[in-house]
């Protein structure tokens, strides 16, 4: 075999991998399916249910066809190509013997239960009901297996919203636009005569609450939450709608200093985010430097900058590079030994080699004063220059 066939083979093999690759990081879509209410659907010519579908449609990356059976009018959409991974809505509408489609990326609800204990009818009402309310403002709620895989971060997402510790991304680009925290207060389920919902947005592209809303839902049963539950939903994602945003960029010397925003630490810089609108309270601190405080105006689809340079705390005790500290270790520790040396050196110095205590007699005797006192000094320098380079603040 030539070596340019040779070649070709391994970049044909190449390519072969980097497609098998791509296809295995591509994920189904989870899709939303709008139509006339009682119509059986198909796609790809297996059933899917009856609209509306009690849950979304997971769709797998690539192309599809759809079919509404309604009576007996009976209609084919043409094929429509799913890029994969996200959510997504699709609206099916009959037109005479064809199916008109509208297919829109949507955004991605990730709904967080409490810690409250509920019954499995409880939290099925709830979850129906939230989907319900997203789909009205084009959002999509993530269900089945995604779900359970973005349960296992339900700490990191809580304490995001309700302590304002945001600074590592929480899900993959696009993945989920809103997270919906949800609390049942003051009451049990189908045990009490009423209890208070508590619900906030966090808003993923800000990395801040969007919106907080309560509500008391009386009595305390799972019909009255999964209404109440709908209408608090509708009403948070409609208020995040409305926000205006900008974007925030933070610049700072030295850089890598912690960002915080309206007290919710999002980064560190360089940083660069949308944010909402409006007079945001910025503080840029790091470790043994003064923080630094502003107000700062971010302006709808506006860039709001902002470049600090810290000021050294003087209270705080300055820090050693580590090569100081390395290099002043061994400098130290090699002038000791070798001042050891030279005091051993001029210890020995006019005594006899043979061992014997009479140095008018003995020859040849250690003459060694030149060699210590050399060995000695070196030493007491090389220390001297060790212990300025640990003791020395940094500038």
């Amino acid at each position: 075999m030539s070596v340019r066939t040779s070649l070709g083979v391994v970049a044909l093999l190449g390519l072969l991998n980097h497609q098998a690759s791509a296809q295995s990081q591509t994920e189904p879509m989870d899709v939303a399916v709008n139509g006339p209410s009682g119509a059986l659907l198909l796609m790809d010519g297996q059933a899917m249910g009856k609209l509306p579908l009690p849950v979304n449609l997971s769709v797998p990356a690539g192309p599809h066809r759809f079919r509404i059976q309604l009576g007996n009018q009976s209609a084919e959409s043409d094929t429509l190509t799913f890029p994969g991974n996200g959510q997504a809505e699709l609206n099916l509408t009959l037109s005479g013997r064809s199916v008109v489609t509208v297919l829109r990326i949507s955004d991605g609800l990730f709904l967080l239960h409490g810690p409250d204990t509920v019954s499995p009818a409880v939290r099925a009402g709830i979850t129906e009901s939230v989907a319900t309310a997203a789909k009205a403002w084009h959002s999509v709620l993530i269900v089945g297996d995604k779900a359970k895989v973005l349960g296992q971060r339900r700490a990191e997402i809580l304490r995001c919203i309700e302590q304002g510790e945001c600074s590592q991304p929480l899900f993959a680009d696009g993945q989920v636009s809103y997270a919906l925290s949800l609390h049942i207060e003051n009451g049990t389920p189908d045990a009490s005569s009423s209890c208070l919902l508590r619900a906030e947005i966090l808003d993923t592209r800000t990395r801040d609450v969007s919106a907080r809303a309560e509500s008391t839902a009386a009595p305390c049963n799972a019909s009255k939450l999964a209404s109440q539950v709908g209408e608090l939903t509708g009403r948070l994602l409609q208020e995040t709608a409305m926000r205006p945003r900008g974007s925030l960029s933070v610049t700072s010397t030295p850089v890598g200093a912690k960002v915080r925003l309206d007290g919710r630490w999002l980064g560190v810089t360089p940083f660069q985010q949308e944010s909402f609108s409006g007079q945001r309270e910025i503080v840029v601190q790091q470790a043994r430097y003064l923080p630094y405080n502003q107000t700062i105006l971010v302006e709808p689809n506006q860039t709001a900058t902002l470049s600090v340079t810290l000021q050294r705390d003087p209270a705080a005790q300055l820090s050693r590079p580590l090569w100081r500290i390395i290099t002043g270790s061994v400098l130290l520790g090699g002038g000791l030994l070798m001042s050891g040396f030279g005091a051993s050196g001029l210890l020995s110095n006019g005594t006899c080699q043979d061992g014997s205590m009479n140095t008018d007699t003995c020859s040849p005797y250690y003459n060694t004063t030149a060699v210590g006192a050399g060995l000695t000094g070196g030493g007491a320098a090389l220390s001297i220059a060790g212990v300025l380079l640990l003791a020395i603040p940094s500038r």
